[in-house]
């Protein structure tokens, strides 16, 4: 007999209740949501400044993909 038959078996994964591309599309849709967002502040508070607005949109966007990112990785 094989002494492979004596190992003992990997422990049983189980699989992430949300799919794996729907978790990759949270962090997206959280990027898009708070750049929008962080563009709609920024034109009330700084007017038609487009570097203010642009920069704010840059903003928005990494702190929306962060959010998006913890999130699915405490849903897995």
């Amino acid at each position: 007999m094989p002494k492979s038959r004596k190992r003992h078996g990997h422990p049983h994964h189980q699989a992430g209740g949300i799919p794996a591309s729907q978790r990759t599309k949270g962090r997206i849709i959280w990027a898009i949501l708070f750049s929008v967002f962080a563009i709609v502040l920024t034109f009330f508070a700084a007017g038609e400044n487009v570097i203010a607005l642009i920069v704010a949109a840059v903003v928005g966007a990494g702190i929306g993909y962060l959010i998006g990112k913890n999130m699915e990785r405490a849903a897995s």
